[in-house]
């Protein structure tokens, strides 16, 4: 009896180490699956990617929605919209009577509007955008001036001089279309658009339609999209939001492009220039109108079309962008 029970024992024994055995895996197993879940995650990452996309996109646009709804808010306040870049001359005999003294831009001047008004506070208004006094305002990095998608512009800064610093921006607004004898920078007040040195333009005075005329685009801080370098030498754009500051080297040159662009060249078009636009996402750059409304267009918008949609008053009839 206790034998027949030990062999029955030592049986069991057999078979539970058996069974043990044959429910592992094996090391080719164990690879073959290693291999199909690495397959669906390839397969999977550009379906995440892409949807992490769109909601940066969508947050993107929640931004311009929001820079719209300000400046509609500013008008209603002060009756004309805030102006591209405040700009006064130096005092005579400061060595620097050429150089643009102010430089705030249609940024700061919504602040307010913006629920920014604590930062509003620090600007010091008295003084010249660069003055020491408002470093600590210009370093500010403020999320509504940022698409999501600009890495390039995030926590950055667009120099002036080594120890001065204007905290990056994804938005500027628009100065209107360019030619062979106007742009932003040489030729300030010859704007087309809606944004200018020193402009207050009232909306009446947008008579193409408000649904027809740009207000902000994006642009990030990246390299410019080109095969050679600009007229002026610059190989990366430079945007920020709270202005248009003179370079130490160069005291006459407003540096409108800082925040503001033209329509001369698309977005993201290749051998452009700082003074267009470039924006964070694929084949398009997402547009705030002046009716409030937000739109993507195409990086291979026609050109008369998009600068039709830069005049103020070019009594342009556009059907479809």
């Amino acid at each position: 009896m206790n034998s027949n029970l030990s062999s029955l024992q030592c049986g069991r024994g057999r078979m539970t180490r058996r069974n043990e055995k044959e429910n592992g895996f094996t090391l080719v197993e164990l690879l073959v699956v290693l291999a199909v879940i690495g397959i669906l995650i390839g397969l999977m990452m550009p379906a995440i990617q892409a949807a992490r996309e769109a909601a940066r996109r969508m947050s993107c646009q929640n931004n311009l929605s929001q820079l719209s709804l300000a400046l509609h808010n500013y008008e209603s306040t002060f009756r004309h919209l805030p102006s591209g870049y405040l700009h006064k001359f130096g005092p005579a005999g400061s060595g620097d009577e050429a150089a643009n003294h102010m430089g705030l831009s249609w940024a700061a001047a919504m602040l307010p509007q913006l629920e920014q008004g604590a930062v509003a506070r620090r600007i010091n208004y008295d003084v010249p955008l660069w003055a020491k006094s408002n470093r600590a305002a210009r370093d500010i990095s403020l999320p509504v001036f940022l698409c999501p998608s600009d890495t390039y512009s995030d926590s950055s800064f667009v120099y002036r001089a080594p120890e001065e610093r204007y905290a990056a921006a994804s938005y500027a607004a628009n100065w209107g279309p360019a030619d062979a004898n106007t742009n932003l920078d040489a030729t300030p007040l010859a704007s087309r658009g809606v944004f200018f040195r020193n402009s207050r333009l009232r909306v009446s005075a947008l008579l193409d339609g408000l649904s027809n005329t740009l207000a902000f685009g994006e642009r990030h801080n990246g390299p410019i999209p080109q095969s050679r370098s600009t007229a002026g030498g610059h190989t990366v754009f430079e945007n920020a939001w709270i202005g248009a500051v003179r370079d130490v080297d160069e005291p006459a040159d407003d540096h409108a492009h800082m925040v503001l662009f033209e329509t001369q060249f698309r977005p993201n078009q290749q051998d452009g220039d700082d003074k267009g636009l470039a924006a964070p996402h694929s084949g398009l750059c997402q547009f705030a109108l002046c009716d409030g409304s937000v739109r993507a267009i195409t990086e291979h918008i026609d050109a008369e079309v998009y600068d039709s949609l830069a005049t103020r008053n070019g009594r342009e009839v556009v059907e479809e962008f």
